[in-house]
This record gives C-alpha cells, structure tokens and sequence, in this order.
C-alpha cells in the first residue's frame, strides 16, 4: 500500500469515526426535550427548572471547548475524543441512576463537559484536514443523533414505556460501544499542528491572545451562539408546546419533534451533496430565509398542519448554516487565529443551546408556552442581522488566506 493510499484510508476512517462521534453528541442533546415533562413530574419541578439542567451542560460544554486545542496539543486528539465519549457514557449512566435532582445535575454537567471536547475538537480537526462536504455530513450526522434521540426517549417515556431514566440508560450503552471502538482507532488522528506561523511570526500564545482580544471574534462567537439557540428551540420546546398547550399526545409529539430533527438531517445531506455546486454566500442568505419563514408559520399556526409545517421548513433550512459558518471561520478571522476561535465559537453554540432555552423556558413559566414560537422568530431575525453585518468586517481583518482541506 502507497503512503498516499495509507493517508487516503487514514483519512475515511476518522471522518467515519466523525459521524458516528457526532450521532452520540446528537442523540445526547435530543433526549432532555422529551424527557423533561416526566423528570419535572416524578421532581415536582417547575418548567423553568430545565435551565438548570441546562446551564450545568453548558458549563461542562464551554469549559472543555475553550480548552481543546490545548487539550489536543498535550494528549493528543484520539485520546481527547476517548475521553469525551468516556465522560458522555459515563454522565449518561448517571442520568439514568441519580438518586436525586442535585446527582442528576453534576451528571447532565459531565454529559456537556465530554460533548464539547469532541465537538470543537471535531470541528477543528475536519476544518483542518477534509474538505467541506465532509464538514456538512460531519453535522449531518449530529442530526442524525438528534432523530433517534426523541424516538428511544419518546418510546421511554410512552405510558407503556419503561420510563425515562431507561432512556438515558440506552444512550449510555450505546455510548460505550463507540468509546471501545475510538480506544481502538485512536493512533489513527493526525497529530494537531503547531502553532508557530514563520510567515508571521505569531506563536501559538501570541494567537490565541489575539483571538480573545479581536471584537470580531466575539461578533461571530454571538452568531454562533444567537444560531445553536434557534435550532434547539423548537426541538427542547416543541413536544412540551404540542401536548401542554396544542394538546397533542405523548406519542405525536414526540414523533413531530422527531421529524422537525429528520427535516434538519436530510436538508444535511442533501446540502452536503449539493454544496461544491453552488455560491455559498446566496445558499446561507436563503436558508436564513427559509428558517424565518418556517419559525413565523410555527408562530403564527393557523392549523396543526401549517405550525407544524412551520418548524419543518425550519429544521430543513437551517441544515447547512452552522457548517457555512464553521466553513467561513478561515476566511472573516484568517487562518492563523481560526484553530483557536473555532473552540470559542463552539462554546458559544454550546451556551446559545442553554441560555436561549432556558430564558425562553423563563418567559412561558411567566406567559404561556405558545411564546416559545415568536421568541424564535426574534431569535433568527437577530442571527440575521449579525450574519450579514459581520462579513462586512472581515474583508479587512483577515489576514490570511483559507487553507485548502486535505480530504473529502
């Protein structure tokens, strides 16, 4: 075998080992949606009290985020991505044994901390060495995780189910299987570069200094953030929307909901398949377009047909806007600062998962569940607005060109 054989087979099998990584975080981050009305009950919670739950897995989340590239450099990314799957599995068993609320909160924290290892740790690595399809079909597959998730929980909690904490304790097995498979694969990641730039002189820490000091890296660390709350509104909200306030049953919701995260996959494969064939700029202006549309007829819901057809046409168009993103990261903030900066960017999606559900829970504990459809529309119009204002900036900040991807 050719070493470019060896490297081409090298490079299939961790982006392989990617999409499945990345179907574990999914199926993580779609299980509480479902769960939370039976976990409230059996703790005699109020509704808002999911922003605690919520707020633990961000905390883990943007810790660990923050500190992957620095975790990488010092172990390695195969070890780092055994250890997120480790501390996945082993918070997703937690889940299902926690005696008590505060139990189930450390381990909801620990389910985030290992989330965010793999998921910047991913992101870097596939925007470093394969190309942007691959990149689409990475985040395809967290929608994938995010389909399965409310089925195994929605058939968990079902009145003939076996309850929730069974629910968690699938994922959790599932989980382990993939931890024995990466313990196996993981000499196959490149090692990460390093981050001395002879071009500029800039050392690793002279980068990431810069990354925290540049406003622009902020702006489109609150884009990323203002983008992960839109796409889990209606999936941590929906089925408690449909069967406390549209009053559908259990099972319905929990399949619509399935299906809002079904629309949101296949539009990423779909995309995926489509994307070297079209101008990138005018795809990300009409999916924004679409996700406004789909979130205003989930608002407005006339009928069960149309607000459901609404976060359907939202789940399919938001498919490709956070890998557009993640794609432009080299490009708005250039490629010596884009290592770092993407570890920042994903702890923001990570505290726009929490932050924006959970204030949204806030308001309808006060209101009504129905707010949840109009504070997703504010949501995506404020993403709008930063998406096109950022680019506006970039052009003369960046100081480097994008590096090509070395895979597909």
């Amino acid at each position: 075998m050719t070493v470019t054989t060896q490297r081409a087979s090298s490079s299939n099998v961790t982006a392989i080992a990617g999409y499945l990584a990345f179907i574990v975080i999914g199926m993580a981050a779609g299980l509480l949606g479902v769960a939370w009305p039976a976990m409230r009950l059996q703790y005699e919670l109020g509704l808002d009290a999911v922003a605690i739950l919520l707020t633990a897995n961000t905390a883990g989340y943007l810790t660990s985020s923050f500190v992957s590239g620095l975790v990488a450099e010092r172990i390695s990314y195969g070890r780092m991505f055994v250890l997120g799957l480790g501390m996945i599995c082993a918070g997703m068993f937690g889940m299902s044994a926690a005696p008590g609320w505060i139990l189930l909160i450390a381990a909801w924290g620990m389910v985030g901390a290992g989330g965010g290892l793999i998921d910047a740790g991913m992101n870097g690595y596939m925007a470093a060495h394969h190309s942007a399809r691959v990149m689409n079909w990475l985040h395809a597959s967290f929608g994938v995780g995010l389909t399965i998730a409310p089925l195994i929980m929605g058939w968990a909690v079902a009145e003939s189910g076996p309850g929730w904490n069974l629910g968690f304790a699938a994922v959790g097995a599932m989980t382990a299987v993939m931890f024995g498979a990466f313990l196996f694969l993981q000499g196959r990641w490149l090692p990460p570069p390093v981050h001395h730039h002879p071009e500029t002189g800039v050392s690793s820490r002279a980068a990431l200094v810069r990354v925290v000091r540049s406003p622009l890296v902020w702006l489109s660390v609150l884009m990323f953030m203002m983008y992960a709350g839109a796409e889990v509104l209606p999936g941590q909200w929906g089925f408690p929307l449909f069967t406390e306030a549209r009053g559908m049953n259990a099972e319905r919701a929990a399949f619509w909901v399935s299906a809002f995260w079904l629309s949101f996959t296949v539009g990423r494969i779909f995309f995926g398949a489509i994307m070297p064939y079209l101008n990138l700029t005018i795809l990300q202006r009409s999916c924004m377009a679409g996700t406004l549309v789909g979130a205003v007829l989930f608002w407005w819901n006339p009928s069960e047909v149309v607000g459901i057809a609404g976060i359907l046409i939202a789940g399919f168009s938001q498919a490709p806007i956070f890998p557009l993103f993640m794609i432009n990261t080299p490009k708005i903030l250039g490629a010596a600062r884009a290592q770092y900066a993407i570890g920042f960017q994903v702890a923001g999606a990570g505290l726009g998962i929490a932050l924006l559900p959970g204030l949204a829970g806030i308001v309808a504990s006060r209101i009504s569940l129905e707010v949840i459809a109009p504070f997703l529309v504010v949501t995506v119009a404020i993403l709008i607005v930063i998406s096109e204002v950022l680019p506006l900036f970039a052009v003369r900040s960046a100081p480097t060109a994008v590096p090509q991807a070395a895979g597909d």
